[in-house]
């Protein structure tokens, strides 16, 4: 669309008062002598129209009213309200709070709650409220078989999915990320609201152009963990859904609407081997490292990556440096505290998190637990989490499956043995066992291997949780 599009005005000088408007591929064709102070809207040589994509839907409808014009074509027309009460939803006071604020935003902006909070049931008394027909975006295809189940139970009617084998359409949609980056341009004219779940994943890369495909106006988005306020993914958030309209964090809920948690970090060291290779392994890497940063003061990481994966030495030190990390986030000492800490709570139902999936299936033969990785089929994964919800299974172990989305209720240890994506995968991962029971009081455990990059990790990501009740005993293995 934008090689062969130019900004400029191609308008008769005549006033008009009718825009007419035509959903295409995710765009919006757009015929009449105005529009070009609509953001986004550009001159299409090849149509011999103005063009934009369709997100900018709001914005012409806002500008045609401005202008007491009318629009043909109007995408509305499609969206015929029938908004419900949500009154059976029983919202908390907090997630009340959660939708005035965003109905207060032209219904438009992104809340932000922490894991177990009930994000999703927020988002359904919206689409209640709002009642035209909606698409709801979600990352994984476990998600959106939860979704799909949950909206079913509050709807009333048949919900639709995308993902996974389905392409059902219905009145209210449930789409995987990927099915909805691959059809939107076909179906971005069907919604009249869209709910993104984890939209923090919506803050670059080519996954933006499912939102820039949907015409929707009413657009709500999800999240635990917001990207920084002043940053290029915030800024990319807020122009694709809306900004941040309600924030509440773990502290504001711990206690109350949330379990009570105590954090416990716990420190291993590795045998001298582990040391040898582990010093082996990052030596050549962290010279290459230093010598760059050096060179180029304000470079990232990535740039460092790009210029040391050009000679044969810094592709082999970027390999060597890469296993050293996955030795610090396994060594034998965590191996081992795993197996004695699942002996002290054999009697709580448990998820033990890895940063690897190989390690996943290591805890699980060490401990006789089932494992869910991004391999488990999905009729596994849901019998594996059905007994886990009865009693029957008491533990899984998992790398990032369940880091995001899937509702494990009755959880209350998390064993955290390592993490690669940073704040936001931790808090995550805390989030996990936080959903609330009568006399619930959550334990998690962090292991860290200590004088390695996993430590380093640890700290830059921080307990990012409630403070209240937090331990850092330290343990040699």
């Amino acid at each position: 669309m934008g090689g062969h599009l130019a900004r400029g005005s191609h308008a008769a000088s005549s006033v008009t008062s009718e825009l007419t408007l035509r959903f295409e591929r995710g765009t919006l064709v757009i015929d009449g002598p105005w529009g070009d102070e609509v953001p986004g809207v550009l001159w299409d040589p090849r149509s011999s129209s103005r063009r934009s994509a369709a997100h900018r839907f709001g914005a012409l409808v806002t500008a045609a009213s401005l202008r007491g014009a009318t629009i043909t074509g109007d995408l509305r027309s499609g969206w015929a309200p029938a908004p419900r009460s949500a009154r059976d939803l029983g919202l908390r006071p907090y997630q009340s709070q959660a939708l005035a604020a965003w109905a207060a935003f032209e219904q438009r902006g992104v809340i932000v709650l922490p894991t177990g909070a009930g994000k999703t049931r927020v988002a359904i008394a919206a689409i209640l409220n709002v009642g035209v027909p909606a698409a709801v975006l979600c990352p994984t295809r476990a998600l959106a078989a939860a979704w799909k189940v949950e909206l079913e139970r509050w709807v009333g009617a048949p919900i639709g999915l995308i993902g996974d084998g389905h392409r059902l359409v219905e009145r209210v949609t449930v789409l995987t990320f990927e099915s909805a980056y691959r059809h939107m341009d076909t179906l971005g004219d069907r919604f009249g609201l869209i709910v993104v779940d984890e939209v923090h994943h919506f803050g670059g890369g080519v996954r933006a152009e499912a939102l820039e495909a949907s015409a929707a106006i009413a657009r709500l988005g999800l999240t635990a963990t917001a990207p920084p306020r002043t940053s290029e993914a915030a800024a990319a958030i807020e122009e694709l859904v809306g900004p941040v309209v309600f924030e509440m964090g773990f502290a504001d809920l711990v206690g109350t609407h949330l379990a009570d948690v105590t954090l416990t970090r716990i420190a291993v060291r590795l045998e001298p081997d582990e040391r040898e290779a582990y010093e082996r392994g990052v030596r050549r890497h962290d010279e290459l490292a230093r010598a760059f940063r050096r060179a180029y003061p304000g470079g990232d990481y990535a740039s460092l990556v790009r210029a040391v994966a050009g000679t044969s030495d810094g592709r082999r030190a970027l390999r060597n440096n890469a296993q050293a990390l996955e030795l610090a986030a396994f060594p034998r000492a965590k191996r081992r505290l795993v197996g004695e800490l699942l002996s002290r709570h054999v009697g709580d139902k448990s998820i033990v998190f890895t940063a690897y999936a190989e390690n996943a299936y290591q805890l699980a033969l060490d401990n006789l637990v089932p494992v869910i990785t991004g391999e488990t089929g999905v009729r596994e994964r849901q019998y594996i989490l059905d007994q886990f919800s009865k009693g029957t299974l008491r533990t899984i172990a998992s790398a990032r499956v369940l880091n995001e989305g899937i509702d494990v209720p009755d959880a209350r240890v998390a064993i955290i043995v390592a993490g690669t994506q940073g704040k936001r995968e931790h808090v995550q991962r805390i989030g996990r066992v936080l959903r609330p029971a009568p006399g619930k009081h959550a334990l998690v455990y962090e292991l860290v291997t200590a004088e390695t990059t996993d430590a380093r990790r640890a700290h830059t990501r921080g307990m990012n949780a409630p403070r209240s009740s937090t331990q850092f005993p330290s343990a040699r293995g």
